[in-house]
């Protein structure tokens, strides 16, 4: 090959040469900033909605607590005879008092029953002055010895006998007066007619269902108080309520008692409120919240409900130099109504906690407020 054919062919080659001379150096020089600079993590944004400052509030030293108003006495009345339905003096909404006539019950079948227990029980009574009388003769002829032992201890016995069935035709007599009486349903208390369930010409059997009657004058509210607060209730603490459709009309009563055992499936412990209602506004089925008086009031660090996780653990986030802290908390009280807690122990006031829904993944992340 002669000097200008390489001269040639090194020309046509140059070109490439030195691209792929370019192409390491600019790869090795990449893995070079690569390995010195490794690349930050980008710092999560808050916006002013996803934060709260912490800020000390008045704990109104109550326990906050909500349920259902139920009459403190009502009954149910039932039927104490089958028969059938005549007439129906009262309906729903109507005071009755205690002994009042609430319905008539057929009584044709009754009275019969009657008359045949009377008519029994004088025939039981004829047959026993006829055995009684005969008792007599047969001890006065056994004295003279025309009457033997054996012959005057049967007579005395089918006398005595006689007797007793006198004694079971009385008591069936008694029964069947009683059901008489019966088919007059009376109320067994005073006070309003709940609900009404049957109608004229309709039958009803033993122990069927006729009217329930609730007294108004007292009232019954129940309140489920989880386990974890049920230490701080005692009998006798007032209680101070509003109920659903008086605005923020405040209603006041004292715990009566408290249930011994716990829900099987809430865990809660029901208290039960007593509620004096001498105007009679209130109504069983009301719903009602409010806050059992503890005594426990003070100051607390304030924060909404949301920023607290956890459960028996409570935690916050708080953004400290720029990054997500988990702090954890020990609540003072909770104020379900407002949607408020508030916290002894575990922040500042000025703290700057979150209130987003963030996961145990933000623990110790960049973090900073968007502008």
């Amino acid at each position: 090959m002669t000097p200008e054919t390489v001269r040639r062919q090194f020309a046509r080659m140059a070109p490439a040469l030195l691209a792929l001379a370019l192409a390491a150096c600019s790869e090795s020089n990449g893995s070079a900033r690569s390995a010195a600079a490794p690349e930050k993590a980008a710092a999560l944004e808050l916006a002013p909605v996803d934060v709260v400052r912490v800020s000390k509030g008045q704990v109104s030293g109550g326990l906050p607590v909500s349920g259902t108003l139920q009459p403190l006495t009502q009954t149910t009345v039932q039927s104490r005879v089958s028969a059938e339905v005549g007439r129906v003096l009262v309906r729903e909404g109507e005071h009755v008092r205690a002994g009042q006539v609430l319905a008539h019950l057929a009584t044709q079948d009754l009275e019969a029953r009657v008359k045949q227990a009377e008519a029994q029980l004088a025939a039981a009574k004829v047959e026993a002055d006829l055995r009684r009388g005969l008792a007599e003769r047969n001890k006065k002829l056994y004295e003279k010895h025309y009457f033997s032992k054996v012959d005057l201890d049967a007579s005395l016995g089918e006398a005595e006998a006689n007797e007793e069935n006198v004694r079971a035709q009385q008591a069936l007599l008694n029964i069947a007066r009683k059901a008489l009486n019966d088919a007059s349903v009376k109320a067994p208390q005073g006070g309003i007619i709940a609900r009404r369930y049957i109608e004229p010409g309709s039958s009803v059997g033993m122990d069927a269902r006729l009217f329930d009657i609730v007294d108004l004058s007292t009232m019954e509210l129940e309140m489920p108080v989880p386990a974890t607060d049920i230490a701080a209730v005692k009998v006798g603490q007032p209680v101070t309520f509003t109920v659903t459709g008086f605005g923020d009309r405040k209603f006041e009563g004292k715990v009566a008692r408290i249930n011994p055992v716990a829900d099987t499936g809430t865990r809660a412990i029901s208290v039960y409120v007593r509620v004096a209602n001498p105007g009679q506004e209130l109504k069983g089925g009301m719903y009602a919240s409010g806050e059992i008086g503890t005594g426990a009031g003070g100051e607390g660090m304030a924060l909404p409900l949301p920023a607290v996780h956890g459960g028996a653990t409570p935690w916050v986030l708080v953004l400290n130099k720029d990054r997500l802290e988990k702090r954890t908390v020990e609540i003072a009280a909770r104020d379900e109504r407002r949607n408020r807690v508030f916290l002894r122990s575990g922040v500042s006031e000025g703290d700057i906690v979150v209130v987003a829904q963030l996961t145990e993944n933000a623990i110790n992340q960049p973090a900073r407020l968007s502008e």
